[in-house]
Order: structure tokens, then sequence, then C-alpha cells
């Protein structure tokens, strides 16, 4: 299964696009509020090259938003202050500092942490609602009754985009934490197949490079049999490597190649894991019941791994030993039983990872898993896998 990653389009415009929108937008309001300025000049004043200078400092360094967000609203927002507390910007009509505010404040907003964006929203926010009560009250006959409310309307929006720009900081960090979940489960997946899957043949090899070791001399031929099952599990590891490497190779911008890689065993294999286990001094009595062909693949490699880790715990710990395993069908649920008669770990001995990555597998799926020493002596692994809700 592979996961698609990437943002949205929109996230994903190419950087000189995005740096072109910017440096439009930014000639565009610098425009906007050197025009505003000018209307503001009388029929017979000349105008003063400050207040131009304002004006382009008000706009133009919003092409670098992105870049350096802190500092350009400090610039926007302080030259904002200077042009409406000498009334170059009229104090009624905030609305100039107001749209620049906007666009410098929403990349605070998306990329500062939490508190450096709330001090930057109110310093900019406050220090422009206070240049306008400044230049308000310098008037003749200031109008509190109108310019109050309507200085609070339009510092509202500002507020506002700043309140959105936290909300796509906060769903960018979900998707990101959601990404690196995926990643950890397809980690576990991985590490929890090759361990299934490696362990168990290097198990066998194991006991059969023992056996080949004390019998070399005195029996050739139980030897060299154990030499030939050491071959065939060394090729079945090398496989299962392959497998995985393969899968750890498979990237989104190769589709082709995932479906190049060897299926990962299921059900069907369960003898041949038997054969094996049978060869490393393990007699197994498999008894398959009716109805596997048509189980979830999923399933079936749920299935294939306990009875392969159950067989490998039973090659490590207790043989030689007879196993038993019981593999059925009912009509809501996969019913995998291994047991043995070898003798119990001494006490003290540490836990693998075995039964936690089987226990693991049935968790997945909503089954019930138990594993425990029989009476006497012996072992069982009981493990219960629901088909109902698992895709085919």
């Amino acid at each position: 299964m592979t996961h698609d990653l990437r943002p949205p389009l929109l996230l994903r415009v190419r950087p000189v696009f995005q740096v072109l929108t910017d440096l439009a937008i930014a000639v565009f309001l610098t425009f906007f509020a050197v025009s505003a300025i000018i209307e503001e000049v009388p029929p017979e004043a000349r105008v003063e090259p400050l207040s131009i200078l304002a004006g382009v400092l008000m706009g133009l360094p919003l092409a670098v938003r992105r870049r350096w967000p802190v500092p350009v609203v400090a610039v926007v927002a302080g030259t904002s202050m200077v042009a409406v507390a000498m009334q170059w910007v009229a104090p009624h009509a905030a609305l100039v500092p107001d749209v620049l505010l906007v666009f410098a404040i929403y990349p605070v907003a998306v990329s500062e942490p939490f508190r450096r964006a709330v001090a930057t929203l109110a310093l900019s926010v406050g220090g422009i609602s206070a240049a306008v009560l400044f230049a308000v009250s310098q008037e003749p006959r200031p109008d509190w009754g109108w310019s109050l409310p309507v200085l609070a309307t339009e510092m509202i929006l500002p507020v506002a985009v700043w309140m959105v720009g936290r909300t796509v900081r906060a769903r960018r960090h979900h998707e990101a934490r959601t990404a690196q979940q995926v990643l950890a489960d397809e980690r576990l997946r991985i590490a929890r197949d090759l361990h299934d899957g490696v362990a168990h043949s290097l198990s066998v090899i194991t006991v059969q490079a023992s056996v080949a070791l004390h019998v070399a001399e005195e029996r050739p031929d139980e030897a060299r049999s154990a030499l030939t099952v050491i071959e065939a599990s060394s090729r079945e590891a090398a496989r299962e490597l392959r497998r995985m490497l393969g899968l750890l190779r498979a990237v989104d911008e190769d589709p082709q190649g995932t479906a190049q890689l060897e299926p990962a065993p299921t059900a069907d294999r369960l003898a041949e894991i038997a054969r094996h286990a049978t060869s490393a001094g393990a007699t197994v009595d498999l008894r398959i019941g009716d109805g596997l062909d048509g189980i979830p693949a999923t399933i079936g490699v749920a299935v294939y791994r306990i009875v392969q880790e159950s067989l490998t715990n039973v090659i490590k710990h207790a043989a030689p030993a007879r196993c038993v395993v019981r593999v059925d069908r009912t009509d809501d649920a996969m019913e995998i039983e291994v047991t043995d008669d070898g003798r119990r770990a001494p006490a003290g001995h540490p836990p693998g990872h075995g039964l936690v990555g089987m226990r693991e597998r049935v968790a997945v799926y909503g089954g019930e898993f138990t594993a425990g020493p029989l009476a006497g002596r012996g072992f069982r692994v009981h493990a219960r896998l629901p088909l109902e809700g698992v895709p085919a």
C-alpha cells in the first residue's frame, strides 16, 4: 500500500511562481498605498517626498513577506503608524494600513511560534490603532463616536486573518504528524516482517549448523543433509531480504516498481515452513481446514507469519519436539493454534520480539491472541483473526 503524502496543489506551487506572485501583490499594494497618500494632499499643496517614501515602505516589503515575515510586519506596521500619525493617510479611513497588515500578518501566523505570532499581532494592530487615535485627537473637533467603532471594525480583519493563519498552521502540523505516523507504521510492519521471515530461516540454519558440527566426522550423511537444509534456509532468507529491500526501494515516482515486487507469503505456503521446521528437528503435524483460498490477502499474510513465528519459537526453545499446527476457517474468523510438547524455557529467560509481533499482528484486525505454557510441559499459541470488515 502506498500513501500520497504530497501537499495539496496550492502548496506545491513552484517557488519562482510564488516569488512572482508576491512581487506582483507588493507592487499593486505599493501603488495602492502611494495613491491613498497622494489623494490626501490638498490641491494647492506639494507632495512631500517622505510621504511617498512611506507609501513605498508600506507596500514594497511585502514582496519578501514569506522569507522574513516578522521584519516585514515590523516595517509595514511601523511605516503605517508614521503615515497615519502624520496624517499622510486619513485617520478616519484606516483601510489602507488595514489591508497592508492583512497581507503581512498572515505569513507570521502560519510560520511563527504561538507567542511570537501573538506578540506580532498585538504590537502591529495596537500600534496602528494608537496612531489612528493620535491622529484623530489632533483634529480640531474629534468625532470619537464615529471614529472608534470604525477603527474597531477595521482592526477585526487582521485579527481574523491571523486566526485563519493559525488554523492553517495547525492543519499542516497535523498532516505532518499523520505522515510521520504512516512512515512509523510502515517501518514497524517492515521490521516485523523481517523478524518473522529472516529469524525463522536463521533459527533453522543455527540448529542445522550445530547438528552438522557434531556429526560431521561420525555421520557424514547426516551432516550433508543438515547442510542441504542450511542451503535451502539461506535461500529463503535471501528471498525475504530481497522482497523487503525491494519494498523499501519502491517509491511513488516509480509505481511500476511496486508491481514487480515478489508477493508476500500467505497461507498457501504453510506446508513449506512446516517442512523447514521438520528438517530442523520439530515434528510438525499440519492440519489445515477448508476455505483458505477465499480469505483476504492481508489475513493470509498474518496467518503465515503467526505460524512461522510459532514454529521458529519451537525450533529455538523446544526442539526436538512434536508440534501440532491447526488452521481453520469459521464463518467469521480464522483460528490458528500451535501447540508443542517441548520443555519450557528456563526461568528468567529473556522474552523475545516474536510473541509481541504476533500480538501486534492480531491487534491490527481486532482479534484475540493468547500464548503460554501448557500444564506439565509444552507451549500453546492461539490467535483468532476476524474476517468481517477486512477487504479482500
